[in-house]
C-alpha cells in the first residue's frame, strides 16, 4: 500500500462505494442530521477496475 508516507490518493488499492437506494421507490437515501447521499462500501477499486466483496445484502424483520 505503500506506507504512511504515501498521499491517500496515490495508494493502489482504495474502497469502492455505491449510493445507499430504496429498493422500493429507487429513492437515494440521505442522512437525517444533514441531508447528504448515504453511501455504503460495496468492495474494492484496483487497477482500474472495481472487485466486488459485499454480495448480499442482510435485513433483519419481525416475525
Amino acid at each position: 500500500m505503500g506506507g504512511i508516507s504515501i498521499n491517500l490518493k496515490d495508494r493502489p488499492i482504495k474502497l469502492h462505494y455505491e449510493l445507499n437506494v430504496n429498493e422500493e421507490t429507487g429513492e437515494c437515501l440521505q442522512s437525517y442530521y444533514d441531508g447528504e447521499l448515504i453511501t455504503k462500501v460495496k468492495g474494492l477499486w484496483f487497477a482500474g477496475q472495481t472487485i466486488v466483496t459485499r454480495l448480499y445484502q442482510w435485513r433483519i424483520e419481525k416475525a
